[in-house]
């Protein structure tokens, strides 16, 4: 069976989000996603059912950024769960599901119309991932779908 492997990565520009670039691969497997935080780098493997429900996660924000923004309400609101498993830990045990974490998507909606989503473990505050902006997350959105950011890059390098 072939495997197929994408690696994208992704930089943030000089926006002031908590990490500075983010890199997906895709295969049939799963997701692999790492985030470079200055030097510190965090990476999660995804199921394929867990990548779904993340990219449906996000295109519900996506629907309530606009929502929000419209309304402009102060409110936290889970969007939904996943199982992803810290990367290392995987590439040495495989899955197993005892050692995956659960990850939320959580909304944070401002009265102005702003608003944060934070990717992360369900038991902490902090975000793997953080968005404030509603482009990033639509780049974000394609990585996970494998394409890449710079459409130039997709023209020259075509599947």
């Amino acid at each position: 069976m072939k495997k197929y492997l994408v690696i994208i990565l992704f930089c943030l520009g000089s926006h002031s989000y908590a990490q500075d670039r983010i890199s997906v691969s895709t295969s049939k497997s799963g997701t692999i996603i790492e985030v470079s935080e200055y030097s510190h780098i965090l990476a999660y493997r995804l199921g394929p059912a867990s990548a779904n429900i993340l990219k449906n996660g996000l295109n519900t924000a996506l629907k309530w950024i606009d929502l929000n923004s419209i309304h402009q309400k102060n409110f936290e609101k889970e969007i939904c769960r996943f199982k992803a498993m810290d990367y290392e830990t995987y590439k040495f045990h495989g899955y197993i599901d005892q050692l995956a974490s659960e990850m939320r998507i959580l909304f944070n909606g401002n009265s102005d119309g702003t608003f944060e989503l934070l990717i992360g473990k369900y038991d902490s505050r902090q975000g793997f991932l953080s968005f404030s902006d509603k482009a990033t997350i639509l780049d974000f959105i394609d990585l996970l779908n494998g394409k890449s950011v710079n459409n130039e890059i997709d023209d020259i390098f075509k599947r």
